[in-house]
């Protein structure tokens, strides 16, 4: 249990500045407010070599292809599952329906996920391998400064 205390306050205070800079580069980037409604979002396949085919994405806000803040969802169906991979930048993940597992760690090993439910939130450090599976139908929101990019281990 200690060592749950001094990792939250780790990635709190790895976080919260980070949040300010996105903060402050969103504000940069967009001269206009950006409302996305839930029910009219458009989501448009995402294809990504070495996951299964069926995630689908919807971009929020920013464009996670540049330099620069974004804000992406990504829904999965049910039972989806995603190889191990990391991202070169840092990851803030919410989940926002469904439920979502997830480990850190180049090997599947599904003993080690964790569930997270609806209004959780991690973040994943940049190159930090991790994995994990869905059950329902379930949607995560990610943000970060992009270039947002998926590595799957073993196919760099």
């Amino acid at each position: 249990m200690k060592y749950r205390a001094v990792y939250a306050i780790l990635l709190l205070a790895l976080a919260l500045p980070l949040a300010t800079a996105f903060a402050q580069d969103a504000a940069k980037s967009m001269d206009q407010p950006v409302v996305v409604i839930a029910k009219a979002l458009a989501y448009n396949d995402l294809s990504v070599t070495g996951f299964p085919p069926g995630m689908k994405i919807a971009v929020l806000a920013g464009d996670p292809g540049q330099p620069a803040a974004y804000t992406i969802r990504l829904k999965f169906p049910d039972k989806y599952a995603f190889p191990p991979h990391w991202h070169p930048g840092l990851e803030n993940v919410t989940v926002i329906s469904g439920r979502f597992f997830l480990a850190m760690g180049e090997k599947v090993d599904n003993s080690a996920l964790h569930e997270y439910h609806s209004g959780d939130f991690l973040v994943a450090p940049a190159h930090m391998a991790h994995y994990g599976r869905v059950s329902g139908e379930t949607v995560v929101q990610l943000h970060g400064v992009g270039p947002f990019d998926i590595k799957v281990v073993g196919r760099q």
